[in-house]
């Protein structure tokens, strides 16, 4: 006997989320929390449910449309610098509530297409400056301890100042893990990192009270208090999949060992902005389920980053 199954697309979606109910052990008015709908993290006195992060064909006035409660962005976009004028805009949602800007910015990594970046750095490297990464052409490590990368995002007219002109509400320090390029370093190598993170933080907290910093993965430097104290909220990317492969699972060993230390953050009362990569409709709900539950903000993107974050 051959049988034949229809389903159509909303039966589908009941299914899944009566299943998913049911794992929760959820009826009726507990269905909200079995779902994962937990309260959204709170930073910079935002409550922040929807985010996300876009560095490639950014358009303002798309970003500016959305509904999102944070969003972080290149602070260069088509060759130019943002204004204050611009980002301006972009704090103000559809609604009229407050959106918080962030500006990307990679602390352990140089680019070969920022404005700083000269032509003769590939033969003649300045001494701060380190191989390229293998997995991102254009990105070259850094000796991020070094005096003049220090200049480099914290002197005059630098990096840092220009994020603060520009009216960015804080900074996403990206390859904060970029100690780990460095193994003959060692321990001091992590110390340098965090020393690097606090004077981010103590230069942009200076007289711009408010000023936030998201630092992304480097889940073991959250044994320092230091380095807690220096930021705001930690951004987690990719606890659920993708380190072995592009839509695998991560092992449970993966995902408990960097638990280990996110409960650090916390307990010290750090909200977890939590990034995947899916493409699949049920992936994508799958990971914001889980996310949720552990108690993160979840926002599930592409890969390269190249589109505005959708709702």
């Amino acid at each position: 006997m051959t049988l034949t199954f229809h389903f159509n697309r909303r039966a589908l979606l009941m299914s899944v989320g009566l299943g998913t109910a049911a794992l929760f052990g959820a009826t009726g008015s507990g269905m909200g929390a079995a779902l994962g709908l937990r309260a959204p993290a709170r930073l910079g006195g935002i409550d922040v449910e929807r985010w996300g992060c876009q560095y490639q064909n950014i358009d303002l006035a798309e970003v500016a449309r959305s509904p999102l409660d944070l969003i972080v962005l290149d602070p260069v976009v088509q060759g130019i610098p943002l204004t204050a004028a611009q980002t301006a805009l972009l704090r103000r949602k559809p609604d009229g509530g407050r959106r918080l800007v962030l500006a990307y910015v990679s602390i352990g990594e140089a680019e070969s297409y920022r404005d700083y970046w000269r032509a003769d750095w590939r033969e003649h490297p300045p001494p701060w400056l380190g191989p390229e990464n293998p997995n991102w052409p254009g990105s070259f490590a850094v000796r991020f301890w070094h005096p003049a990368w220090y200049d480099r995002l914290l002197g005059p007219g630098e990096t840092l100042d220009r994020v603060l002109e520009a009216g960015f509400d804080g900074v996403f320090l990206d390859r904060v893990d970029a100690y780990g390029d460095w193994p003959d370093q060692g321990i001091r190598a992590q110390e340098a990192m965090i020393a690097l993170v606090k004077a981010v933080s103590d230069r942009g907290r200076q007289g711009h009270p408010g000023f936030l910093v998201v630092g992304q993965n480097a889940e073991p430097l959250l044994l320092s208090r230091i380095y807690l104290d220096a930021i705001d909220a930690v951004s987690k990317e990719s606890l659920l999949y993708n380190l072995r492969g592009p839509g695998e699972a991560n092992t449970e060993a993966d995902v408990q060992w960097s638990l280990t230390y996110l409960r650090k953050a916390q307990a010290h009362g750090l909200p977890i902005l939590a990034i995947e990569y899916a493409d699949t409709y049920f992936l994508k709900m799958k990971c914001r389920f889980q996310l949720r539950k552990l108690g993160m903000t979840p926002f599930i993107g592409r890969k390269l980053l190249d589109t505005l974050p959708i709702y």
